[in-house]
């Protein structure tokens, strides 16, 4: 039986090296994905912002340098006539202006930070709205200001700037916020967004180089005929199932390992001390998890292009179901209960603990379910493969 399992993982395995087209559908969804993440990485704090700076004061140079110092957006300093036209032309998303005499209203108590925002997009409006909030915040009472993001050297302190009054506060040593923020990190420094968004690519990795790859060749033997030769062949329906599971197993974790490693050497990801046994054996068993849907979606479809717009919907919708773009859980309810259905859900929430969280409370959960996955898919594949209609090549069109 052995020897039969591995016959055919080798033929699978021979005929996706060989076929460039194989090769493609394995790596450019997951290509494809890699660099929406990487766009929206860089995308996230970049929106251009117009200062137009009318005060110089000491104070005024302070809130100037709190906003260039700031992760929401990208500075540009411009003259009143400059900022009003790039907001019209869209080339910036909000203008900040200092005010001529805003130092001396600050001393009086009356300062007004003037920004206008055009707010087509909650996003980046909420960014600048927190950005300058936390300025004011800094010059009024820069002990309740919040720490902001860290970088991964540690935390990032705002620029030196000499105090405007000699307990850092408003004249008088009177605060005027009564409510401190006491924030407490569960990691330091934070999970870069690049790392955490890219789980969810190698759980699509996963689906494309197993899944889909072991789709079109079951669908390939049934198109052509070949999975005929099968019924004569004196082994079992489920050895030549475990076949193909193998075989898209051992494509998937090729692949895998090949991008973590590098990864990993690039210093995207970053493991705990003793975790990376953990995560190779969680990329183990999403590969099998994901090959076993694969053998399903082979075996159900009779065509190859019916197999390739099934495989990629399939694998799409796992991509999404399993956190591809933002955490299940800031979804609504019906989407999180269809999730729980889905491997690659449990595929990404274990990458995730493995490399993020000190803790792995649902590390066995997670294996059990993907390795179960590949087990279901196995004892409904001898089933399918029964059939007399497992065997019998799809109708060819007439010319």
């Amino acid at each position: 039986m052995i020897r039969a399992i591995w016959a055919v993982a080798r033929t699978d395995l021979t005929r996706w090296r060989r076929s460039p087209g194989l090769v493609a559908a394995s790596l450019i969804p997951a290509l494809g994905m890699s660099v929406t993440v990487l766009a929206l990485t860089y995308a996230v704090g970049r929106q251009p912002v117009a200062l137009v700076q009318e005060g110089y004061g000491p104070i005024s140079q302070r809130v100037v340098d709190i906003l260039r110092g700031s992760d929401g957006f990208v500075l540009r300093e411009r003259t009143a006539e400059q900022a009003a036209r790039d907001l019209k032309q869209q080339w910036v998303c909000a203008v900040i202006r200092i005010p001529k005499h805003f130092d001396d209203d600050v001393l009086r108590g009356n300062a007004h930070l003037e920004v206008t925002i055009n707010n087509v997009d909650l996003d980046f409006s909420d960014d600048i709205r927190r950005s300058v909030s936390e300025a004011v915040v800094m010059i009024d009472a820069p002990d309740l200001a919040s720490l902001g993001e860290e970088s991964e050297g540690g935390p990032r302190e705002p620029p030196a700037a000499p105090p405007i009054a000699p307990d850092n506060a408003l004249p008088g040593g009177i605060n005027p916020y009564r409510v401190e923020v006491v924030e407490t990190d569960l990691r330091r420094p934070d999970v870069p967004f690049l790392a955490y968004q890219m789980v969810p690519v190698l759980a699509l990795l996963a689906l494309t180089a197993g899944a889909l790859v072991t789709a079109l060749a079951i669908a390939g033997d049934r198109e052509s005929g070949r999975m005929r030769v099968v019924r004569l062949a004196p082994v079992s329906r489920s050895a030549v199932v475990m076949g193909h599971l193998a075989g898209g197993t051992i494509a998937a974790m090729l692949l895998l390992g090949t991008i973590v490693l590098i990864a990993a050497l690039l210093g995207i990801l970053r493991a705990p001390p003793g975790r990376w046994p953990i995560v190779a054996t969680i990329l183990l068993a999403t590969a099998v998890g994901s090959t076993g849907i694969g053998v399903l979606v082979g075996l159900v479809t009779r065509r190859v292009t019916t197999t390739v717009l099934l495989g990629v919907n399939v694998a799409s919708a796992s991509f999404l179901l399993g956190g591809g773009f933002t955490t299940i859980a800031f979804l609504p309810g019906y989407i999180q209960s269809v999730a729980h259905w889905v491997p690659s859900y449990y595929a990404v929430e274990g990458l995730r603990e493995a490399l993020f969280y000190a803790e792995m409370p649902s590390l066995g959960r997670n294996l059990a379910v993907l390795f179960g996955s590949g087990i279901v898919s196995v004892i409904v594949g001898a089933w399918l493969f029964t059939g007399p209609r497992a065997f019998r090549a799809a109708p060819r069109s007439r010319p």
